[in-house]
């Protein structure tokens, strides 16, 4: 972990991170309480909203969270725990500080104080230890700014012998003369308390905590840790290689052969559903597995939303948040006697361990269909062996279907349903023997064929844009799966992309903001490929944004005009990912020099003359001068060399580091 001395910065990934604020354990020693504030650049809040803290835990933007403290384990420290998003971070923020109040003596008698900042699988960031504290009652132990188009987190250490009231008002928080401390105020307005320390989330569902994340190859068992609170909780497992096997066992106090909770294969390689974390002792698991895999308990709240249509092949909770809806739910029983479905529905103040079962599916022929009425917001359980599609009536509809769970073979003719627009082809693969080779392939009326889709870039299941050239019809061969369901969907059903946004493998993404550059962040761990591509729904050939391996943050440009939508494709082979959104004013300027690794967007502001470009000469980059739309306008550089270069905005696209010198 990186040890920091006062005023010291280091950068900070552009991924959900978790703060804990130490101290040890003393006699007598101050109540300290932490919060969080979300600062504007002319340094103060633009609201109470961007106070977080014990009784207002949760940022509107989703951002930011207080976690609250952990449970006692015995050992020699006590932390308050803050969960941070920084993509998500709405762009009106210019730093988010973190900050402290001691309550019953001063900072001076806390003993060990400091920061520490990890990501959600552990890998550290940074610790800033809290050594000269005196008479102050309110503490800013370090801030996280922006920085050239990323993030810094910076050790501040500064305090106020002001007390909260004295640091609050500093940074515009309005506190009333009798206005109580973060913990004296009326629990009515913040989350209840359950009994293991943890907080309860908004909906009611489970206690809120940081997540937990352990990845292992081949056989563990292990214990949660107690900063896991007792309660309903969500587990994510995910192997990391299509062609493993995984069982996942729920194991008793001694750690017996316990209860069967879930088994994976290369059609099943990821699977969500809810454990019940017990009062009196640890969640104990055990994994059987022939590859590497991830096990994450996440608070139920971290369910995805459902936005109106979701299908899948296996478990899954989903939350909905909208208003009263009919939900229509389809199965396509073509695995025989493996085959099997059940959906149940949880309100908030149940207990989401018993949910309701919807009404069984009416079968014809392989096809299965239901309905369940949602009155309101609620949690979807899905346990699914087949595949499983869900539509809220009131979402855009699915326009067409073809294949529903057939074998891979002859051409399958896909005909437009909205003539002279495009539209989203949702599809979803069942692995084969080899399909991890497969390719799908689309005909056009001369019998010319092209890549619409490849197992490494694609993954299993995603979205892609479909009919861009204006075709009425296509012919699409999938060969190498054992069983394929393409869906047409309307471009309504595109995702918005904002700042923050997140998503698993192939999608498509809306944008309506004019020319912006947008920063792919990709999952730790083995080293995908992610490919981005933006245009225009009538765009023949859309552009590449970018392309990116590993986490390492990758830029691009997004061209478009204010109001106009532009759809943004990220392809990836099922990894996850972070999309950050940043304006025209967003890339570096540079007039003399500028160096950086991978693809970048960067405005020169110098006169129009000669640049020397530098990169390895096995990963050449290109330079392609953008328009005031950040539309490619023409390339200017192909490769390392000298090349005439014109003020504005570039587009540098390599995979390599690379530098650009303006004279000399």
């Amino acid at each position: 972990m990186t040890r920091m001395v006062k005023g010291a910065g280091v950068p900070a990934p552009v991924e959900p991170l978790q703060i804990a604020v130490c101290r040890a354990k003393a006699p007598g020693a101050p109540v300290v309480d932490v919060f969080a504030l979300l600062v504007a650049a002319d340094g103060r809040v633009r609201g109470d909203a961007d106070l977080v803290f014990g009784n207002q835990p949760h940022h509107p933007s989703g951002a930011a969270r207080h976690l609250g403290t952990a449970p006692d384990d015995g050992g020699p420290l006590v932390a308050d725990w803050l969960w941070l998003d920084l993509a998500g971070i709405e762009p009106g923020v210019d730093r988010v500080v973190v900050a402290a109040s001691a309550d019953g003596g001063p900072f001076g008698r806390v003993p060990g104080l400091d920061i520490r900042v990890t990501t959600m699988t552990g890998a550290p960031v940074a610790y800033f230890g809290v050594d000269d504290a005196t008479t102050e009652t309110a503490f800013v132990l370090g801030e996280f700014y922006r920085h050239r188009g990323g993030w810094k987190f910076r050790a501040v250490g500064q305090g106020w012998t002001t007390g909260l009231h004295g640091l609050a008002t500093d940074f515009g928080v309005e506190v009333a003369d009798t206005a109580p401390s973060p913990d004296s105020a009326p629990a009515a307005h913040g989350p209840a308390v359950d009994g293991a320390g943890g907080t309860r989330d908004g909906a009611g569902f489970g206690p809120d905590f940081v997540p937990f994340v352990r990845k292992g190859n081949t056989h563990k068992t292990f214990a949660v840790p107690p900063t896991v609170p007792a309660g309903p909780a969500l587990l994510q497992v995910e192997l990391e290689d299509d062609a493993g096997r995984v069982q996942v066992k729920l194991l008793g106090p001694s750690g017996d052969r316990g209860e069967e909770l879930w088994r994976g294969d290369r059609n099943r390689i990821r699977a969500r559903f809810l454990v019940q974390v017990p009062e009196d002792r640890p969640l104990r698991l055990g994994i059987r597995a022939s590859r590497w895999w991830t096990v994450k308990l996440m608070p139920v709240s971290h369910a995805e939303p459902f936005t109106g249509h979701a299908h899948g092949h296996d478990l899954d909770v989903l939350r909905y948040d909208g208003p009263a809806d009919d939900l229509h739910y389809r199965v396509d029983a073509t695995d025989g006697a493996d085959a099997a479905f059940g959906l149940g529905a949880v309100f908030p103040g149940e207990d989401p361990m018993t949910p309701r079962p919807a009404p069984a599916p009416e079968a014809v022929g392989g096809t299965a269909t239901g309905v369940v009425r949602l009155p309101g917001p609620a949690l979807l359980q899905v346990r699914g062996r087949a595949f499983w599609s869900l539509n809220a009536a009131s979402g855009p509809p699915v326009l067409a279907e073809y294949g529903s769970g057939r074998r891979a073979g002859a051409p399958v003719e896909i005909v437009n349903p909205l003539p002279g627009s495009p539209v989203i082809l949702e599809y979803h693969l069942v692995a084969g023997l080899t399909s991890r080779f497969y390719e799908a392939t689309e005909t056009d009326e001369y019998g010319q064929e092209r890549a619409l889709l490849f197992a490494h870039r694609d993954g299993m299941r995603g979205r892609v844009l479909l009919f861009t050239d204006g075709r009425a019809a296509t012919r699409v061969r999938i060969r190498s799966v054992a069983r394929w369901t393409l869906r047409l969907l309307p471009l309504e059903s595109a995702r918005p992309l904002v700042a923050g946004v997140r998503g698993k493998g192939t999608d498509v993404l809306v944008h309506r903001g004019g020319a912006s550059v947008v920063t792919l962040t990709g999952s730790t761990g083995r080293a995908p490929y992610y490919h981005v591509e933006a245009g225009a729904a009538d765009a023949i050939a859309p552009a590449p944004v970018l392309e990116a391996a590993g986490s390492r943050p990758a830029r691009g440009p997004v061209p478009g005009e204010p109001g106009v939508p532009a759809y943004v494709t990220v392809r990836c082979e099922g990894m996850g990912w972070t999309l950050g959104l940043t304006g025209v004013d967003g890339p570096r300027r540079f007039a003399e020099s500028v160096e950086g690794h991978g693809y970048e967007v960067v405005h020169y502001t110098g006169r129009p003359g000669e640049a020397r470009v530098e990169c390895g000469e096995d990963r050449p980059v290109e330079l392609w001068l953008l328009d005031k739309h950040f539309a490619p306008d023409r390339r200017i550089a192909a490769g390392p060399g000298r090349h005439e270069i014109q003020p504005g905005p570039v587009q540098v696209r390599g995979s390599g580091r690379w530098r650009i010198t303006v004279g000399g």
